[in-house]
């Protein structure tokens, strides 16, 4: 509406007002024009220059311009806000009317923005007879609003709350003012405070209140205010002014409780404090205020809970330096690279929506932060954070993402299945005593699509989680009988899954009968946790493969804790020490303490040994030193396709 009032029609330029003149209504912040008696603009503030320029009009081209000529374009166009517009300017410039004054829209539906434009005659001011002035009051228009939902949100508390305009009526009057005062919501809106709640003898001292409030921004005390019924009662009254983007007061919103029962007071009194402080020590996400300088003021009960800080730990620091100063990938957070910090910088806004936050045991927090500056009517500024943990919703994405690898897996383990795209490698398992290789570990492998190999980490565990890795098993069975068959040993493992599976062990039976190995020939690996996945079926698998002359390595030993009671109870024939033992034995006595057990117990049972991992000559040396009987590793072999590991001719 604003910007249709700025006219375009230009007469012949009126002589320019005086340069004192001119700097007066250039210091206003409201958007004036000064109009002659013919309703023609005869000069215009720098707040109007700079709304025209904003708003699509040229700079300077006001002023000459017959601003009546404008309201009625603007009428014709079907606004009904520019004719009443116009009707008031000229009541004022022909003197029947002392001032004008109307509220109007102008912008989107959806967000619009409120201006009020106000018309008052001039008298001696050379030319000009009338001041026409715009001043944007969206933010009173907001700040009511914004006391009115505030109101409402303390409508459950046992306290009267009351919004007012920058004129000191009632906009907003709770329930608890209905209780309080006796008068209700509807009776209530639209009528002078003073009217409803302040005794006559009182009147000048709250006079008095409402001009410290809107100087200073807040006032709080103990007064007597009036019941609708004619009597007084004691309140503790906490005001506060809401400012508009001029400075000037928007409004107010007043909390007030009756402290006649003492002792009711004091709960009422700790439900109505600083209701701000209230709603954001309820909510539930972590928030904090900081200063200018990013250094923590405030932080709410779920920001000391998220973060394991309490306030007053983080009182003073910087928030970033504090618990924003690291990536998720655990490298370092440049504050010159951090839209937070950079946001408080320039007093702007900020949002993060994939963070991590440094909790004080050092673990990273998934967060969501949205960085929001703010200025006091007492001139302190800052910022308030709030900070949402994601942990759930980065799991979900986490897992979604998984399935998905996970399907893709499955589709490519199964076309392996259906075109024969595993693969077998051997690793040779060497006898220390003399050196040489007395048997071979089949290791699977997957093709891809590229003729590159795929390690069995990246398939097996979905095709174990997925159901698939008893197909597996099978046609490592078959392969691995295949060889057996050539006069090759080998050993293979085999999944948890397939234990339980009644039907294996025919499968083993079948494969032998098929190629004609020799049973002794095949060494199953179980590990223990494939055991105690169904220790039942296992002991019943396990007794038909030795039965059927098949031998039983116990692999992983030494991690688990039912490893020697399998000793006892299953026929065992070799225990694959596992890696971890390995892999530092040279630098670690421990490792070496357990070793050496290990071997000592096998001994005992009559079990042979087999060291896993072997990675260099030093390694192997104090293996033969504790007496291990076998080894495989680097050091000895590495995994290698099957058409170059065994000669036909080589049983080995």
């Amino acid at each position: 509406m604003a910007a249709r009032f700025h006219g375009r029609t230009l007469q012949p330029p009126p002589p320019p007002v005086p340069a004192d003149r001119q700097s007066t209504l250039d210091a206003l912040p409201a958007q004036v024009a000064l109009l002659d008696a013919d309703g023609v603009v005869v000069a215009v503030n720098a707040a109007w220059r700079a709304f025209g320029e904003r708003n699509g009009a040229n700079p300077g081209n006001d002023v000459g311009a017959r601003y009546l000529d404008v309201c009625t374009a603007a009428t014709r166009a079907g606004s009904g806000d520019a004719a009443r517009v116009a009707d008031g300017i000229r009541a004022v410039l022909d003197g029947s009317a002392t001032a004008f004054d109307h509220e109007y829209a102008c912008g989107p539906p959806d967000t619009p923005r409120w201006f009020v434009v106000r018309v008052a005659p001039i008298a001696g001011g050379g030319s000009a007879r009338a001041l026409v002035q715009h001043q944007d009051v969206t933010a009173r228009r907001s700040a009511e609003g914004l006391a009115r939902f505030r109101a409402r949100l303390l409508d459950a508390v046992d306290a009267a709350v009351i919004a007012l305009d920058d004129d000191g009526r009632v906009v907003e009057w709770n329930h608890g003012a209905e209780q309080l005062y006796g008068w209700s919501g509807d009776e209530a809106l639209g009528h002078p405070v003073e009217a409803l709640v302040i005794p006559p003898t009182s009147r000048e001292a709250a006079r008095e209140t409402m001009t410290r409030l809107r100087t200073r921004g807040r006032w709080e005390g103990e007064v007597e205010l009036r019941h609708r019924d004619g009597r007084t009662l004691p309140v503790l009254a906490r005001n506060v002014a809401l400012e508009g983007v001029d400075g000037a007061p928007a409004g107010f919103v007043g909390v007030s409780i009756d402290i006649t029962r003492r002792l009711e007071t004091e709960q009422a009194l700790r439900s109505a404090r600083d209701y701000m402080a209230a709603v954001t020590a309820s909510i539930g996400d972590g928030l904090c205020t900081l200063d200018e300088e990013g250094r923590v003021v405030y932080l709410n009960p779920r920001g000391e809970e998220l973060l394991g800080w309490s306030a007053a730990d983080l009182a003073g620091q910087v928030y970033h330096e504090a618990v924003h100063h690291t990536h998720g990938n655990g490298s370092a957070y440049l504050a010159d690279d951090c839209p937070l910090v950079r946001a408080i910088r320039t007093g702007g806004a900020a949002r993060t929506t994939d963070d991590v936050v440094i909790r004080r045991d050092g673990s990273a927090l998934d967060v969501q932060q949205v960085l929001t500056p703010f200025e006091t009517a007492a001139g302190v500024a800052g910022s308030v954070l709030v900070f949402s943990d994601i942990t759930e919703r980065k799991s979900r994405e986490r897992e979604a993402a998984r399935r998905l690898q996970d399907l893709e897996w499955l589709e490519r383990i199964r076309t392996a299945l259906d075109e024969d795209g595993f693969v077998l490698h051997a690793q040779p398992i060497v006898d220390l005593a003399d050196g040489r290789t007395v048997q071979h570990e089949l290791l699977i492998r997957m093709r891809d699509a590229d003729g590159s190999l795929i390690a069995p980490g990246a398939f097996l565990p979905v095709a174990e989680a997925y159901g698939l890795i008893g197909e597996i098993d099978r046609w490592v069975i078959g392969e691995a009988a295949a060889i057996a068959a050539r006069g090759h040993p080998v050993e293979l493992n085999l999944s948890a899954s397939s234990l339980g599976d009644a039907t294996l062990y025919a499968h083993v039976d079948a494969e032998l009968q098929r190629t004609g190995a020799d049973p002794a020939l095949l060494v199953f690996e179980l590990t223990e946790t494939a055991l105690l996945r169904d220790e039942e079926a296992a002991g019943r698998f396990v007794a038909a493969l030795v039965a059927r002359g098949c031998t039983l390595a116990l692999d992983d030993f030494g991690t688990g804790y039912g490893g020697f009671s399998y000793l006892k109870r299953l026929p065992v024939s070799f225990l694959k020490i596992d890696i971890e033992f390995v892999r530092d034995l040279v630098s670690e006595p421990a490792s070496r303490q357990v070793v050496e057990a290990v071997v000592s117990l096998a001994r005992g049972f009559g079990i042979r040994t087999v060291a896993e991992g072997v990675e260099d000559a030093a390694t192997l040396g104090v293996l033969k030193e504790l007496g291990v009987d076998f080894a495989q590793g680097f050091h000895l072999g590495r995994p290698t396709p099957l058409d170059r590991t065994f000669d036909p001719g080589d049983p080995t």
